[in-house]
């Protein structure tokens, strides 16, 4: 019978097309196959497979193994299995042990709270704006000498807050919502600045900048506020600035990193026109997720207690609800149906905060009407059993999709009258 045998080895792979007669085994083949081949000297046995890896008896005639004219045997040297380990209660353990992920950072938190001390025990001397400056001159010290970005994050919440608390003055001697709108707005002009440093000495990624950026342009908003002829005025602007920051994502993360969409050039025009390709598009797309992460969850961070004080302003309920339910409906089906993780939770948790504002504003207010409570009672029916109808979500029609998305439009047109009323500037333009 006609067989091809396959040596596998390290350093040999032939294939050798022989005629063997059935009478005789594999073994009996080794000195043969010899001739025509230099086998490597072994330590180890050599053993014969099918080209499945299931071992052949070389003991027995061809006959016996059944295989059929043509076949194909691998020759390889025979592998001895690891023995079994028999392990004890501590064997398991460290076996485990040596399996489990090491544990980073833990430096960084201990550094982080020798800077909230220093602050403390300086402010008892000096003052809190004097404690919060100490803690910012020293996280920048340590920051540029370890070359770590996580410890320059201290200095991103220390100096503004320090600036902050020395334009504001002690609240004693405030005045009025002008001082302290005054320290806020100081605030954020320190940290853009920290922002720009940080970026210059390469200690301030673009998950940071763009967080500590969009977070310093809410606060300075919502400093203008002060202004504004509503108590609140300021959680107003915020929210308003917050969605149009929402709405206008993919522009700004797209133009921060850089890319651009190829041009091709039409008909009749040259073809120096085009775009040149960009050799790092993919660095720049991730740069641009990055950037587009960092603006959901500045805008998460800052619009939450926008909306504790739009649910707590003293202002009419209608109206409080009206911004907040819009607020909501803006932002869910955009945010349920976000790609990527990190903006989709963080949008559908200013969502999720926006439907709680309502059922906050209506449990606030002394005697609310019927009405809103049975709309609070359904805001709050709708979120419990969100676990068992949330899974037939995908399975909506396309038409209804579409109505969905109209609401939402609806929605994001509504926001704007109503933030712009809650702020009294409709009252102070009829005023004049």
């Amino acid at each position: 019978m006609h067989v091809t045998i396959r040596i596998d080895v390290a350093s040999l792979h032939r294939d050798i097309d022989l005629s063997l007669p059935t009478s005789s085994s594999l073994y009996e083949l080794i000195p043969e196959i010899a001739r025509f081949v230099e086998l490597p000297q072994l330590h180890r046995p050599w053993e014969f497979t099918n080209v499945a890896g299931i071992p052949l008896d070389g003991h027995v005639p061809l006959y016996q193994l059944k295989m059929r004219n043509g076949a194909t045997v691998v020759m390889r040297p025979q592998e001895q299995a690891a023995p079994p380990v028999i392990r004890d209660a501590a064997h398991s353990l460290s076996a485990a042990a040596a399996s489990a992920r090491d544990v980073r950072g833990l430096h960084i938190g201990a550094t982080m709270l020798g800077l909230l001390c220093i602050a403390a025990v300086a402010s008892t001397v000096g003052g809190v704006a004097f404690g919060a400056g100490l803690a910012a001159a020293a996280a920048l010290v340590l920051s540029l000498a370890a070359r770590s970005s996580a410890v320059y994050v201290a200095l991103l919440c220390a100096a503004p807050f320090a600036v902050g608390a020395w334009v504001a003055g002690p609240p004693a001697t405030w005045d009025g919502s002008s001082d302290t709108a005054i320290g806020m707005l100081a605030a954020a002009i320190t940290a853009l600045a920290c922002v720009v440093i940080g970026a210059m000495l390469r200690l301030c990624g673009a998950a940071v900048a763009t967080f500590a950026a969009v977070c310093a342009l809410l606060l300075a908003a919502a400093s203008l506020g002060a202004w504004l002829p509503q108590h609140h005025a300021g959680a107003a602007v915020v929210l308003l600035l917050g969605l149009l920051l929402v709405m206008l994502t993919p522009h700004i993360a797209t133009a921060a990193a850089g890319l651009k969409v190829p041009r091709i050039p039409t008909a009749g025009e040259e073809f120096d026109r085009s775009d040149v390709y960009q050799h790092d598009v993919d660095t720049r797309s991730l740069t641009a997720l990055t950037v587009s992460a960092a603006i959901a969850c500045a805008v998460t961070t800052c619009c939450l207690p926008a909306l504790y004080g739009i649910a707590t302003m003293d202002a009419a309920l209608g109206w409080r609800v009206a911004l907040a339910g819009c607020m909501a409906g803006a932002l869910l089906i955009h945010a349920v149906r976000h790609h990527y993780p990190t903006p989709r939770i963080a949008l559908t948790a200013l969502a999720l905060g926006a439907l709680g504002a309502v059922v906050l504003a209506t449990v606030y207010e002394p005697s609310p009407h019927p009405a809103f409570l049975v709309a609070a009672g359904c805001i709050a029916i709708v979120c419990a059993t969100a676990v068992i109808w949330s899974r037939r979500v995908p399975d909506l029609e396309p038409t209804t999709v579409v109505w969905f998305e109209r609401a939402e439009a609806a929605a994001i047109i509504a926001v704007i009258p109503l933030a712009v009323h809650l702020t009294g500037l409709f009252d102070l333009i009829r005023g004049l």
